[in-house]
């Protein structure tokens, strides 16, 4: 894991969340998808993952609950 590959990882968050609601989700689940291939991220919880890579895990998680599940389309 290199840090500017997960910098980047965060300025394209943080620049997701500056977009209108209406795409936002769509924006988010493809960076979720990037992460997931980029750190090989387990699809069922691992501790020993998330032990591992906290920093990663930490950005996942934030891109997943950023997620909004009540606003329709």
């Amino acid at each position: 894991m290199t840090q500017e590959k997960l910098q980047s990882f965060h300025e394209r968050f943080d620049n997701i969340m500056q977009t209108p609601k209406r795409i936002r989700n769509k924006r988010l689940v493809a960076l979720m998808e990037d992460m997931e291939r980029t750190y090989n991220i387990p699809l069922l919880y691992s501790a020993a993952y998330t032990f591992n890579n906290p920093e990663v895990m930490k950005l996942y998680r934030q891109v997943s609950y950023a997620r909004d599940f009540e606003g329709g389309r």
